[in-house]
């Protein structure tokens, strides 16, 4: 029964194309947010217009599994965007991103800022 480890081995190395999961610290939305319905500006810098400020914004993007290539600075101004939308924030400033290593998702990117809302 030579052909059980081949599968085995073939479905785990498939596996890692199957996208990304996201942590934040903005719980799950109950409402369906199109990332097209308005646009959220994430950037590393502080606005030059008035703003309300929400609060600290985090997202955690690890690969599905341990094979998954390593999540991208895009994927995580994308879940920025989501979560943003979610607290109704129009943008994300003073945005860190910072690339780890760990043994549970081998590798995962951490993006931290602030939500504010533009008055």
């Amino acid at each position: 029964m030579k052909v059980f480890p081949v599968l085995a081995v073939l479905l785990m190395l498939m596996s890692g194309c199957s996208g990304y999961r996201m942590t934040s610290n903005v719980p799950p939305s109950s409402k369906d947010s199109a990332i097209e319905s308005y646009p959220i500006l994430v950037t590393e810098r502080d606005l030059e217009v008035p703003y309300d400020e929400i609060g600290p914004l985090e997202v955690i993007i690890r690969p599905a599994s341990p094979f998954g290539a390593a999540p991208t600075e895009r994927q995580a101004r994308f879940g920025l965007m989501q979560k943003a939308r979610d607290i109704g924030a129009t943008a994300v400033i003073k945005v860190v991103f910072k690339e780890q290593f760990d043994l549970i998702s081998w590798g995962h990117i951490e993006a931290r800022g602030i939500a504010v809302k533009e008055q």
